[in-house]
């Protein structure tokens, strides 16, 4: 089996985020890369939980998303034609959850935490909402969880969301498949990756250029 450094995973990552950015406002006829898609957004989960866990500074590394997440939110909105917030407010919203469950390592205070995050990121209308904040977390126990027991938990996670709660739409349950791909951590960095804070409102724009000059012809 092919190991990759967490730089090839937030490759992986980026990738299949353009594949489901192109699906939707370019090509929605070509559904595979929407479900090709559904990968990226726990890979990138996987990504902000080894980074709070190796970050020195903690308050940088958010305030990083933070300024990305608010240059990047007018371009989204305009390119999707959605009023939710986008992915980057998720993953701050994970990171100071990831904090703050460091803090407080009692199980009951971590639920309390985890729950109140979960409805912050609802009743705002994050990317993802609870189901989100649920990934965030159990990709944060990956290297704390036993591989066959993590992934007991991350099909539940995925049953109680896709069948239970019907909080997201049948295309989302591929992102199972996230979960084999993070256990191929080689346990290295790779390479650094701080272009993503450019790469990530950068796309979009071209996205929205894209979109413009068909629809103007």
């Amino acid at each position: 089996m092919i190991k990759l450094s967490a730089f090839n995973i937030k490759i992986l990552a980026a990738v299949f985020m353009v594949m489901d950015h192109v699906c939707y406002s370019l090509m929605p006829e070509f559904v595979i890369l929407h479900f090709i898609g559904r990968l990226s957004f726990p890979l990138f989960a996987w990504l902000l939980a080894k980074g709070e866990k190796h970050t020195r500074n903690v308050y940088r590394y958010g305030g990083r998303l933070l300024i990305t997440a608010i240059i990047s939110q007018p371009i989204y909105s305009f390119v999707f034609q959605r009023s939710s917030f986008n992915i980057l407010y998720t993953l701050v919203l994970g990171l100071v959850m990831l904090r703050l469950i460091r803090r407080y390592p009692q199980l009951w205070q971590q639920l309390i935490i985890i729950g109140l995050c979960a409805v912050v990121a609802e009743n705002l209308g994050f990317s993802y909402g609870a189901y989100g904040i649920g990934v965030i977390f159990l990709m944060s126990l990956t290297d704390k969880l036993k591989p066959r027991i993590w992934l007991l938990y991350w099909c539940i996670l995925h049953f109680f969301s896709l069948v239970i709660l019907s909080m997201l739409n049948i295309f989302q349950g591929w992102a199972i498949f996230a979960g084999f791909i993070v256990f191929q951590f080689n346990g290295k960095p790779g390479s650094r990756a701080r272009w993503f804070y450019v790469f990530y409102p950068a796309h979009l724009i071209i996205l929205a250029t894209i979109n413009y000059l068909i629809h103007s012809r």
